[in-house]
């Protein structure tokens, strides 16, 4: 009973790594607890729609930060990889009569294929690479049983049937809400970026 009495803001914390530490409610793990979404007031669902927006674009910026870290490991992994053939042909079948040439051909080579090494010896791939495509995953396994999963394509989180659709209406037209002012608040800034800028050309003209 006191787990139930709980509020959001007291509830326990996603235990997983990568997923950001925002308080989900216990009662959507509940059963029992389905028909408070229905009668609670709507500052009480207010604050419910608030944090499970903060967590579904918390977990959208560590997906995003996640995936731009593994292009750019991919990038230099790639590079890396298509350096070494033609280091291999510079040293040993590119005949150089210039020894310093060579000597760097081989310094490099000897570089590139201790980096290429060492990227998979010390599981660089794995921690820096793979765990962008392992993110979501983790994510769906713990937010399970909340009835819910993040959807990274759309990158939302979606509720399961067991929670009232009543509620579910309620985060939808929330979330909605919230985008519609994010827009209108980046129209007002670019707006007013742009008379800053109008009114500066003005001045150099006077």
């Amino acid at each position: 009973m006191q787990a139930r009495s709980r509020n959001f803001a007291e509830s326990p914390v996603l235990p997983t790594e990568n997923i950001p530490k925002i308080p989900l409610s216990p009662a959507l793990n509940d059963p029992a607890n389905y028909g408070n979404y229905s009668s609670s007031t709507p500052s009480n669902n207010h604050q419910r729609y608030k944090d499970l927006l903060i967590f579904e674009e918390r977990l959208k910026q560590n997906l995003h930060q996640l995936q731009r870290r593994s292009y750019k490991y991919e990038a230099f992994l790639g590079f890396n990889c298509l350096l070494i053939p033609i280091l291999i042909y510079v040293v040993f079948v590119y005949e150089s009569k210039n020894p310093t040439f060579q000597f760097f051909s081989k310094l490099f080579l000897f570089i590139a294929v201790t980096t290429l090494l060492m990227f998979f010896m010390k599981n660089i791939y794995a921690e820096k690479v793979r765990v962008a495509t392992r993110f979501v995953p983790q994510c769906n396994r713990v937010l399970r049983q909340f009835n819910m999963h993040f959807n990274a394509s759309g990158g939302e989180i979606v509720f399961y049937k067991k929670v009232p659709r009543k509620f579910q209406e309620g985060f939808e037209r929330y979330r909605q809400m919230y985008y519609t002012k994010k827009s209108q608040r980046a129209k007002e800034r670019e707006e007013k970026e742009k008379e800053k800028g109008n009114v500066k050309g003005k001045d150099k003209d006077i």
